[in-house]
C-alpha cells in the first residue's frame, strides 16, 4: 500500500492518544475480578486511615505506671507492656559541625550570619529526608530533639534579636520580625522567603485560611493595627530655690557598648497620656490602693498633688489607677535599691557593669494600661485591631500623666520632703526604702514646694507584626500553641529574647523532626507575638481574632517570656498542666546532670526535686506547697488564652534570687552584656528552659490520651474554697454566704474525674488486650506497626476524611475488611473512638470555667476559676467574681449569687465529663 500523508490534525490526534494509558486487554471476568480487588483495597485503606487521627498516650492519673516515668514509643507512652521506668542514656557529644545542605535557590533573603546546625553522633540517619508522615516513636522523637539545642546557638540567637532596639511598631521592630520568619523557616526545612512574602494583613482571606483551613507546614507574619504611643518630651523639675531638673536618661557606661542605645527611646510609660501638671507632692509607698488608704486614714491629702511611689507591690498601671482614684493630678514611679535584696551598693556591692549592684541611672520603661480592666489594644476591646477596624475611646488607659525614675533622679525629691507630714515608717514599715545611706530620710509630706511634671506622647494606629508558623499533626481539631513575644522596650536580653532564644532553640529540635519526616499526632502553632509590653496586645488581637476556632480546637497554650532573668526556677500554669511541666523539668536534669533546672531552685525553697514523684494514681490535691506550681493571672502572653477563651496555659522561665545580679527590668541595661555576664554565662539556663519547653510540646502533640489532669484540677479547687472560707472569718462575714451547693459541686466534679481516669484505665487495658502480646513492646507501637504503611501511601484518603466528634452519627462508617489483616480491628476502633471522646472531655475542661457575663466590672475576663486580682495587674486571685464579691464590693448578697453560679459551672464541667 502506498504510503498516506497523514494530515496534521490526525498527528495531533496520535499524539495526545500515545498519552493515554493503553486498553486492558484482559478477559471481561478478570478485569471485573482486578477491579473489585482494587475497590476492596481502597475501602480498607480509607476505613484503617480513621483510626490514625485518633491516636495519642496517656499520662492520666488512674494509669498503673505514670507514662513519663515510663518512656515513649510509637505515636504513645509504653504502657504495661513496657518497663516499669526509663532513664534517658546521657547524650555526649562536641560542639563540631556538618556542612550545609547545598540548595541551589537556599539563599537567605531575610537574615545573614546563620549558623550550621550542629552535628549530633548516633542520629545521622536521621538526617535524610524522609517523608512526611514517617513514624518516629516518641521515646526516640525525644531523643532526636534533646541532642539539637546547644549553649552556642542560644548565644548566637540571643546577640542577633538583641543588637538593636525594637520597640513595638518601630522599623527595626519590623526586621526582626522578617529575621525571625526567615529563622523559623531555615529550621523548619523550608527555603527562607523574601522580605514581601507571606506578610497579610489580619482579617485578610490569606490570613485567616493560615489559621482556619487546612493547615500546611509554613510560616507567615500577620499584621494588626493597635494604637500605641511613643515619647515626645517629658521633665520633671523640683521647684527650689535652685531648681533640681531629674535627666530622665540613663547613662553610656564602659562595659557596657549596647549603653550608647540608651535614647533610642527615651524613659516613659507606654499608654500613658500627656500633660503638663505644676503641684505639691505626696510619698505613697508601693503606690497600692491600700497605701492610698493609708494616707487618706492618716488625714494626708493626695487630692490635686503628684504622687511619688516605688515600683513593686503590683503593676505599675494599677498605681497610677489607684493615685488617679485618689485625686492625684500625675505619677512619678521610681525603683528603690530596697527591693534588690541584699545586692545593693550600700552592702559593697559595685553598680552595674562593674558589679551586680542596680546602676544609679536605670529606669524602668512599662505600660501603664489598666491591664485588670482588659489587655489588648484600648480602641477595640474584645475584638481584633483590623487596619479598619471601628475604634472605640480606650477605657483602659489613665486620665493623668505619669513618668519612671531611678532611684539616682528620685533622691532630691524625697529628701525635699523630709520634716514633712508623717514618717513612712508611721504608716507602714514596708514604705522605708534603702537610700537611706543617701541621706534619704522617707516622710510622706504633703511637700512645701512643688513639682512639674511634663509628658507629652504621640498616640496613633500603628502596624504591629505578629509571627506564626504552624506544623500540621494527624489530628487538626487539637492543637498546641507555643508563644513568645518578640518586642521590647529597648534591647530585653532578659525580657523577652531570653525566651525568644529559648523557642528558637525548641524549633530548632523540633525542627530537625521534621525535617526527617516526622509528623506529630496533633498540629502545633508557633507565635511570636508583637506590642506584649504595651499591654499583650499582639496575643490579644490575635485571640480575639480567633476565639471562636481556638476554643474549638486548641489543647494548650504554652508561653516564655523572661525565660532567664536569675538563677530561681518558677513555674505557674492551669492545675491540669502541673505535674506535666514538673516532670518535663525533671527529665531534663535527669538527661542532663550538669543542669541547674528544678533541683537547685527547689531546694532553694526547702524541697528537693528527689522528694516528690508522679504516680499514675495519683489524686492528692496538688497545692503549691507540692507541685510548686502557682495559678495564673496576667502579665503575660497566656492572658488572653487562659481567661478569655478557657486555654489550659502555662508560663515558666528562671526569675531573679534575693543573691542574684540585680535585673534591670525595662532598662537599656537590660542587655546582652548584662547576660551574658551575670545572668547565664555559657546559656545553660536558655538550654535548659528550651528543652522544657520542647518535651512539653511534643508530650502534648504525641500523647495517645492528652495529659491534662483533670483530677489535679479538681482536688485544686477544694483549696480554693479553703481560701473563701477563711475570707469570710476574716471579713467578719461567716455564716452570711452558703457555701454548700459549691461544696457539693466540686465534690461531685472530684468524682466525675476519678470516674474518667477508671475509663481510661479499662479502655487501654482493653485495648492492650486486643494487641499482638509481644514482651517489652509498647501499646501504641503495635497499634502504629500495624498501621505504619498508611503513613506512607494514603494521604489522600486522609485528606478526604472527617475528623471524628463526639458525634457518634458523624463517624465515619467502616465496613468489617480483611485486608490488611488487623486481628479485632473492629474492636480497636471502637476504643479508639472512646480515646477520642475522652480526649475531647479533657481538652474542654477549662473552659468549663468560662461564663458568658464575664467579672463584674471587667466583663472582658470571663473565666470564673481564676483571673488577675482587680488590684494585683499580675497576681492571680482564684474564684475571683467570688473572692472580689467579698473582698471589694463587701456584699454577702452578691458573694451568694458568685458562689451559685461558680457551683453550677463545675456541675457541668461534671456533667460533661461523666457524658
Amino acid at each position: 500500500m502506498a504510503n498516506v500523508e497523514k494530515s496534521p490534525d490526525v498527528k495531533q490526534s496520535e499524539a495526545a492518544a500515545s498519552l493515554l494509558p493503553l486498553p486492558s486487554v484482559a478477559p471481561a471476568p478478570a478485569r471485573k475480578s482486578t477491579g473489585k480487588r482494587i475497590a476492596i483495597t481502597l475501602l480498607a485503606l480509607a476505613a484503617l486511615w480513621t483510626i490514625l487521627p485518633t491516636l495519642a498516650p496517656s499520662t492520666d492519673t488512674a494509669l498503673p505506671y505514670d507514662p513519663y516515668l515510663q518512656g515513649v514509643s510509637d505515636k504513645g507512652f509504653r504502657m504495661a507492656l513496657g518497663p516499669k521506668s526509663h532513664n534517658y542514656k546521657e547524650h555526649k557529644h562536641k560542639d563540631h559541625k556538618h556542612k550545609d545542605h547545598k540548595h541551589k535557590d537556599h539563599k537567605h533573603k531575610g537574615h545573614h550570619g546563620h549558623k550550621d546546625e550542629p552535628h549530633h553522633p548516633g542520629h545521622h540517619k536521621h538526617d535524610r529526608h524522609r517523608p512526611p508522615g514517617t513514624p518516629i516513636p516518641p521515646h526516640k522523637a525525644e531523643e532526636i530533639f534533646l541532642g539539637v539545642p546547644t549553649n552556642q546557638s542560644a548565644h548566637d540567637v540571643l546577640q542577633k534579636y538583641t543588637s538593636v532596639p525594637h520597640y513595638a511598631g518601630n522599623g527595626f521592630d519590623k526586621v526582626t520580625a522578617l529575621a525571625l520568619k526567615n529563622d523559623w523557616e531555615y529550621a523548619l526545612g523550608l527555603h527562607p522567603s523574601g522580605a514581601d512574602d507571606h506578610i497579610y494583613d489580619a482579617g485578610t482571606q490569606h490570613s485567616q485560611e493560615r489559621v482556619r483551613g487546612k493547615p500546611k507546614l509554613g510560616v507567615w507574619i500577620d499584621t494588626y493595627y493597635p494604637v500605641l504611643n511613643t515619647p515626645v518630651h517629658a521633665s520633671v523639675t523640683l521647684l527650689t530655690p535652685e531648681p533640681f531638673k531629674a535627666k530622665l536618661q540613663e547613662d553610656i557606661v564602659d562595659g557596657d557598648p549596647d549603653s550608647h542605645f540608651r535614647d533610642a527611646l527615651p524613659v516613659f510609660h507606654g499608654l500613658s497620656v500627656s500633660g503638663d501638671v505644676t503641684a505639691q507632692y505626696v510619698y505613697a509607698g508601693y503606690g497600692l490602693k491600700s497605701d492610698f488608704d493609708a494616707l487618706e486614714a492618716n488625714g494626708i491629702d493626695v487630692s490635686g498633688k503628684l504622687a511619688v511611689v516605688r515600683y513593686g507591690g503590683n503593676f505599675r498601671g494599677l498605681k497610677v489607677k489607684a493615685a488617679e482614684e485618689a485625686g492625684a493630678v500625675g505619677v512619678i514611679i521610681y525603683s528603690d535599691p530596697a527591693d534588690d535584696g541584699d545586692i545593693t551598693e550600700e552592702n559593697g556591692y559595685k553598680p552595674y557593669p562593674e558589679g551586680p549592684a542596680r546602676q544609679p541611672s536605670s529606669v524602668q520603661r512599662g505600660s501603664v494600661q489598666y491591664l485588670s480592666k482588659y489587655p489588648g489594644d484600648p480602641s477595640t476591646p474584645g475584638y481584633p485591631a483590623y487596619k479598619n477596624a471601628t475604634r472605640v475611646e480606650g477605657g483602659n488607659q489613665p486620665s493623668i500623666p505619669s513618668l519612671p525614675l531611678s532611684y539616682e533622679d528620685a533622691i532630691p525629691i524625697l529628701k525635699a520632703l523630709q520634716g514633712q507630714g508623717r514618717k513612712a515608717e508611721e504608716i507602714s514599715d514596708r514604705w522605708v526604702g534603702g537610700l537611706g545611706y543617701k541621706g534619704v530620710d522617707y516622710w510622706t509630706g504633703p511637700s512645701e514646694v512643688s513639682l512639674h511634671l511634663v509628658n507629652e506622647v504621640n498616640t496613633a494606629v500603628t502596624p504591629v507584626w505578629n509571627v506564626g508558623a504552624v506544623i500540621p499533626g494527624h489530628i487538626e481539631d487539637e492543637v498546641i500553641i507555643v508563644g513568645n513575644h518578640r518586642d521590647a522596650w529597648v534591647l530585653g536580653a532578659g525580657d523577652p529574647n531570653s525566651g525568644t532564644a529559648a523557642q528558637m532553640e525548641a524549633i530548632r529540635g523540633i525542627g530537625k523532626l521534621v525535617k526527617s519526616g516526622w509528623k506529630p499526632m496533633r498540629t502545633i502553632i508557633f507565635a511570636s507575638w508583637d506590642a506584649e509590653e504595651y499591654g499583650l496586645i499582639g496575643s490579644t488581637e490575635w485571640a480575639e481574632d480567633f476565639g471562636d476556632w481556638l476554643k474549638e480546637n486548641t489543647v494548650a497554650y504554652l508561653n516564655l517570656d523572661s525565660a532567664v532573668a536569675g538563677s530561681i526556677y518558677h513555674a505557674s500554669a492551669s492545675p491540669s498542666l502541673a505535674w506535666l511541666l514538673r516532670q518535663a523539668a525533671q527529665d531534663v536534669k535527669a538527661a542532663s546532670p550538669s543542669a541547674s533546672i528544678a533541683s537547685e531552685a527547689m531546694e532553694e525553697e526547702g524541697l528537693s526535686v528527689n522528694e516528690w514523684s508522679y504516680t499514675a494514681n495519683q489524686t492528692l490535691t496538688m497545692a503549691e506547697k507540692e507541685t510548686r506550681v502557682r495559678p495564673l493571672g496576667s502579665g503575660s502572653d497566656y492572658t488572653a488564652f487562659l481567661q478569655r477563651y478557657g486555654i489550659a496555659s502555662s508560663d515558666f522561665g528562671y526569675a531573679r534570687g534575693g543573691k542574684d545580679a540585680v535585673y534591670h527590668y525595662h532598662s537599656i541595661y537590660d542587655s546582652f552584656t548584662w547576660q551574658e555576664k551575670y545572668s547565664d554565662p555559657g546559656f545553660h539556663k536558655h538550654v535548659e528552659i528550651a528543652k522544657i519547653l520542647g518535651l512539653t510540646t511534643l508530650r502534648l502533640a504525641d500523647s495517645l490520651v492528652l495529659p491534662l489532669n483533670t483530677t489535679t484540677y479538681t482536688h485544686e479547687l477544694k483549696d480554693y474554697l479553703v481560701k473563701i472560707e477563711d475570707l469570710l472569718d476574716e471579713l467578719n462575714f461567716t455564716g452570711q454566704v452558703n457555701l454548700e451547693s459549691l461544696r457539693q459541686s466540686i465534690s461531685t466534679a472530684i468524682s466525675a474525674s476519678e470516674e474518667l481516669d477508671a475509663k481510661v484505665e479499662r479502655t487501654l487495658s482493653r485495648l492492650r488486650k486486643l494487641l499482638p502480646k509481644r514482651p517489652h513492646r509498647s501499646l501504641m507501637g503495635k497499634l502504629t506497626r500495624h498501621l505504619a504503611f498508611l503513613e506512607h501511601g494514603c494521604h489522600g484518603a486522609a485528606r478526604n476524611m472527617e475528623v471524628w466528634s463526639e458525634d457518634s452519627e458523624q463517624f465515619p462508617s467502616v465496613r468489617p475488611l480483611h485486608f490488611p489483616p488487623v486481628k479485632n480491628h473492629k474492636a480497636i476502633e471502637k476504643l479508639l473512638k472512646e480515646i477520642r471522646v475522652i480526649n475531647k472531655k479533657k481538652q474542654g475542661f477549662e473552659g468549663g470555667f468560662i461564663s458568658e457575663d464575664g467579672i463584674k466590672d471587667r466583663e472582658w475576663y470571663k473565666h470564673k476559676g481564676v483571673a488577675p486580682g482587680l488590684w494585683l495587674g499580675y497576681g492571680a486571685t482564684t474564684f475571683p467574681a467570688l473572692t472580689e464579691a467579698l473582698t471589694i464590693t463587701k456584699s454577702p448578697a452578691l458573694a451568694q449569687k458568685e458562689a451559685n453560679e461558680l457551683g453550677e459551672l463545675i456541675e457541668k464541667i461534671a456533667e460533661r465529663l461523666r457524658a
